[in-house]
C-alpha cells in the first residue's frame, strides 16, 4: 500500500509562507535543508524569491482536516500520456505527475523554477507537449 502525498504549504511550521516547509513534508526531510538549498538557489540564479512567490500563490494551505489516502498498488503497467484530468495547459505536469505519482503542483513549481533561472523551461515544456502522447479513451 502507498500513501498518496499532496504538496501543501505548511503552516504550523512556517518562517515566511510555509513553503520550505511543505517540501521539506512532501519529501520527508528535514525543513532545514530545504530552506539553504532555496537560499543557495536564490543567490545563485536570483529565481530563488521569484519562484518562492509563486510557490506562495500556486501550492494550497494545508488544510486543518488534512487526512492521507493510503492507496492499493496497482501492478498495470504504466504509460506517461498528457493528462486530461489535471491540466492547466496543454497536461505536461499533470502527465508526468500521474506517472511519477507525485503531486503536479511540485512539477509546475519545478518548471516555474527553470523557465525563470535556466530560462529553457518553456522549450522544454512545449517539446513534452509534442512528444508526450494524449490518452486514448477506452
Amino acid at each position: 500500500m502507498k500513501v498518496k502525498k499532496k504538496l501543501y504549504r505548511e503552516l504550523k511550521k512556517q518562517k515566511i509562507a510555509g513553503v520550505c516547509s511543505g517540501f521539506a513534508e512532501y519529501f520527508d526531510i528535514d525543513v532545514s535543508i530545504v530552506r539553504i538549498i532555496w537560499v543557495l538557489l536564490t543567490i545563485m540564479g536570483g529565481a530563488g524569491i521569484i519562484t518562492y512567490i509563486i510557490a506562495i500563490l500556486i501550492i494550497p494551505k494545508k488544510p486543518d482536516d488534512y487526512v492521507e489516502i493510503v492507496v492499493e498498488e496497482n501492478k498495470e503497467k504504466k504509460k506517461l500520456t498528457l493528462s486530461k484530468e489535471d491540466r492547466v495547459i496543454l497536461g505536461v505536469c499533470g502527465g508526468l505527475a500521474e506517472y511519477y505519482e507525485i503531486d503536479p503542483i511540485l512539477i509546475r513549481v519545478i518548471f516555474v523554477f527553470m523557465i525563470l533561472s535556466i530560462g529553457f523551461g518553456i522549450l522544454l515544456y512545449l517539446l513534452l507537449a509534442l512528444v508526450i502522447p494524449k490518452k486514448k479513451l477506452v
